[in-house]
């Protein structure tokens, strides 16, 4: 997979996170990405909890599928969501 672009946008619309699958809505910041794979094109949006979760977890090469990052594992990534939120509202 190539990424085309990444950019952090501040939504016209309700997005839902491709890592976790949660909905945010409009007005939300978050990172938007496309990307070429095999040449089929796509796009997505990710928290910034889930960016933080794969920064700390993941490797370029790995590949997941729509919402695993939190489901497939929930405790370590709700750590990082409690510090990301709590750091947010201070």
């Amino acid at each position: 997979m190539d990424i085309l672009e990444s950019k952090d946008v501040i939504t016209k619309k309700e997005h839902n996170c491709f890592g976790c699958g949660r909905k945010f809505p409009k007005g939300s910041k978050l990172n938007f990405t496309k990307s070429v794979d095999g040449g089929e094109f796509s796009s997505a949006y990710w928290c910034k909890t889930c960016q933080e979760y794969w920064e700390r977890n993941m490797k370029y090469c790995d590949e997941i599928g729509y919402g695993e990052l939190k489901s497939e594992d929930f405790e370590g990534w709700e750590i990082i969501r409690k510090e990301i939120e709590v750091n947010e509202q201070i």
